[in-house]
């Protein structure tokens, strides 16, 4: 508890602080204790690596429990937990806060939409995919348009509060773009005041007024709720296939499977845009390889603490044997990255765009008796290579910068470098 410091001479009030004090104390050192020992054992007990990389669990638990006693509030508790965790390496590990509530950051999804998507150029967040019949796009919100506050409150800011929830390094800029666009989709009617700057260096304020989104959204799963479900398919004039999806469900699968069945075998090449795209369901990554192999392949494998589970991708009907790109950025995540760097390694696709972050760990959260959260990694994946994921993700074969300019003039660069590829003759 930290020291309370009165001015010399209030006898009387340094009395009552002293009676106010012992009645504190051992309250405290009971739930300081208690945390402790629950964040300790949990991880003992779920970590995914049973040998702890080496670790002695049970003489780390003692080392820090020795220094507990020094720890005089919570905070302090919190972050001697944090200390003994980040020992086993494992980015998976985290303390959240009680003090930390997710949807004041990360709003949940309501049913309203501003027609828009962000990505990044360099460190600043951009627009693109602004949909000329969409909300954003009435309110004066263009392809290349960097975002710096929303409702008032700048972009560095929110950074800082992310990084205050005690998320890995790895996933801050992923978790960002998450926290910024989920403000333009709550509810239908909601009024969100953009401050932008313009590629030609103009400041200026909008103000959108979300509308409702009306295509399909995903069922409930689990914790997750309903999420806009977003597909795209279409051969293009210079007969390469494009396949775009936001989500890993398998909502999607029929019409994937129906594309593929309407693709020419002799187009010169199919684009697989995965930008955007968080996840979902892992077996669907193998179900989307079935789509591209002419044998059967593993895309890599989760390590469990009692047993492994593959993603296998078995060839299907209809599969196609020509060129294969896959756009990638700091917004594919998880099963996205499982699919990028498993058919990437396996020599069947390339690999455009932006490294991603590397978040691809099977975890759940356990509630602490003071009220805080304890994420703990429950397997480890690894790519057919044997290279571990976390942390790394997918390099793409070809880095390709992203410029507020060239998305202003409705370039993407990231797809114009895929489509070179496809139509060389190498």
């Amino acid at each position: 508890m930290r020291k309370f410091t009165q001015c010399l001479g209030l006898f009387f009030s340094s009395l009552l602080f002293a009676s106010w004090a012992g009645a504190v104390e051992p309250e405290f050192a009971r739930l300081r204790e208690e945390t402790f020992e629950a964040a300790w054992s949990q991880v003992g007990a779920s970590y995914y690596d049973g040998s702890f990389g080496g670790l002695d669990w049970d003489a780390v638990g003692e080392r820090y429990r020795a220094r507990l006693p020094q720890a005089e509030d919570m905070d302090e508790v919190r972050a001697l937990i944090s200390e003994m965790i980040y020992e086993l390496g494992d980015s998976h590990l985290a303390l959240v806060s009680s003090d930390y509530d997710p949807e004041e950051l990360i709003k949940p999804w309501s049913g309203g939409t501003a027609g828009v998507d962000a990505c990044y150029a360099g460190n600043r967040i951009v627009f693109y995919r602004v949909d000329p019949a969409g909300a954003a796009y009435r309110a004066g919100v263009r392809n290349g348009d960097v975002l710096l506050a929303v409702d008032g409150v700048k972009v560095k800011a929110f950074r800082a509060m992310l990084k205050r929830t005690g998320q890995p390094e790895h996933v801050l800029k992923y978790s960002l773009i998450t926290a910024l666009l989920s403000r333009l989709q709550t509810e239908a009617g909601d009024r969100v005041e953009l401050e932008l700057r313009s590629p030609g260096g103009r400041k200026r304020s909008v103000v959108v007024e979300l509308e409702r989104y009306r295509s399909r959204s995903t069922e409930p799963l689990g914790r997750l709720g309903r999420m806009p479900l977003a597909l795209e398919t279409a051969v293009r004039e210079d007969g390469v296939g494009y396949l775009r999806f936001n989500l890993w469900f398998p909502a999607v699968m029929p019409e994937i499977r129906e594309f593929f069945g309407e693709l020419p075998a002799e187009a010169p090449g199919l684009v697989i845009d995965l930008r955007g795209n968080p996840g979902g369901m892992m077996v669907m990554a193998g179900g989307l390889a079935g789509l591209l192999l002419q044998e059967q392949a593993t895309l890599g494998r989760t390590t469990l603490r009692s047993g492994h589970m593959n993603v296998v991708g078995f060839p299907q009907r209809n599969a196609f044997a020509g060129k294969v790109a896959v756009l990638v950025d700091e917004t594919s995540v998880s099963t996205s990255e499982v699919f990028a760097i498993g058919m990437q390694e396996l020599g069947r696709v390339r690999v455009f765009g932006q490294p991603t972050p590397g978040a691809a760990l099977p975890s759940v959260f356990f509630g602490l008796p003071n009220g805080d959260s304890l994420q703990i990694a429950l397997g480890d994946f690894k790519t057919p290579q044997g290279v571990s994921l976390e942390a790394k993700g997918v390099m793409p074969d070809e880095i390709v910068s992203i410029s507020p300019v060239d998305l202003s003039q409705g370039k993407d660069s990231v797809l114009s470098a895929a489509l070179s590829w496809i139509q060389s003759t190498h």
